[in-house]
């Protein structure tokens, strides 16, 4: 994509910046910007205004820097990117506007509802000369960034076979009856009819696609159990990406089998020489088999809480510095696309029931 010609910026320049949605997941992205040199959040949007302003008064932004239109902090405020952590349908407004100003782009996933949605944010983006990137920050998780190192070194041979497992209550109510914590910190996914997968099965395509490669084809069962949310909570997808066979399989309502709450899912990936583990039902381990011996350790070197805040400052740094430097980020838009496209032709192929063959 061409940036703009101002791009790189000088030395020791601070990146303006504003976010856009103070709900849920907002803290952790203003926590991550607070970490990265270089950058400053100077404004804040929502259509509570109210919880804008407890995230301002949280963050030391001042009052006078808080909107309940973002259009109005657009045509206000002096901005070099805008964070965009609102809910999906809004989306594209919000990418084409801030476009129109000649404001970058970093946009939480999944980025857009549709194909044609996606598609038109890109286009907007690269007529405008902005670089639009997406935050989907479980690549930026240490322990898949170190996977990536060992099958990059060969540690275990050309991979063959990658397996993603994770099952939780998350989307069932507790036991006195309430809201899962998910629906009651995110009630906007109650009523998406595309749950699982189109919320964190995504996250996952992107890491198989970041690990092994293009997704060639896909076969996708889903089915819903909850009867709290409108959309499936259970998914099982079988891909080949990059000539690996691939397995993710999720759910968001099964009751006993997590042994312990941990931020791993199980992961299993089979090289010709060797296999990669990560362990979270033995301590949060990362274990390495091949020829040579086998050896393990922790998977991350903080607290679970720590763990999951660093894959946002990752992401966003990585944005940051790739602004900075006026060079295309790993999840710029029109290579995320791509596991956008994987998500849909999963439901396109749960629909069907048939395997989905596709070329990135």
């Amino acid at each position: 994509m061409t940036m703009k010609a101002r791009l790189p910026y000088p030395p020791g320049y601070v990146l303006r910046g504003a976010l856009l949605g103070c709900g849920h997941i907002s803290v952790y992205h203003l926590r991550a910007w607070e970490q990265i040199e270089g950058v400053k959040i100077v404004a804040l949007a929502n259509r509570t205004r109210s919880r804008a302003e407890e995230r301002a008064r949280e963050f030391g932004i001042g009052l006078d820097q808080v909107y309940s239109d973002y259009r109005e902090l657009l045509s206000i405020e002096k901005l070099d990117f805008v964070d965009i952590a609102t809910t999906p349908d809004i989306h594209r407004r919000q990418v084409e506007d801030a476009a129109a100003r000649g404001v970058h782009v970093f946009c939480q996933k999944p980025f857009a509802p549709t194909l044609e949605d996606a598609q038109a944010m890109i286009r907007a983006c690269d007529q405008a000369g902005v670089l639009f990137a997406i935050n989907d920050n479980w690549r930026w998780r240490s322990w898949y960034r170190e996977i990536k190192r060992l099958v990059e070194e060969r540690a275990v041979g050309r991979p063959r076979y990658l397996r993603i497992v994770r099952h939780n209550a998350a989307a069932l109510p507790l036991p006195d009856g309430s809201a899962p914590p998910m629906f009651a910190n995110q009630t906007y996914m109650m009523a998406m009819d595309r749950l699982i997968v189109y919320e964190w099965g995504i996250h996952l395509i992107d890491v198989v696609r970041f690990l092994v490669g293009k997704v060639e084809s896909i076969y996708a069962r889903m089915s819903r159990t909850n009867m709290v949310g409108a959309g499936e909570d259970r998914a099982l997808m079988t891909l080949v990406a990059g000539g690996v066979d691939c397995l993710i399989d999720i759910s968001w309502a099964s009751v006993g089998v997590e042994k312990r709450v941990s931020q791993l899912e199980q992961v299993t990936l089979e090289g010709e020489t060797g296999s990669i583990e990560l362990l979270p039902d033995d301590g949060d381990l990362l274990r390495v088999s091949n020829l040579q011996g086998t050896w393990e350790r922790p998977a991350f070197d903080c607290s679970p809480e720590e763990a999951y805040q660093a894959s946002y400052t990752a992401a966003q740094r990585h944005f940051a510095e790739c602004l900075q430097e006026g060079i295309e980020p790993e999840t710029v838009a029109s290579d995320n696309i791509g596991t956008l496209k994987v998500a849909f032709d999963a439901y396109t192929s749960a629909a069907q029931g048939q395997v989905i063959r596709r070329e990135e």
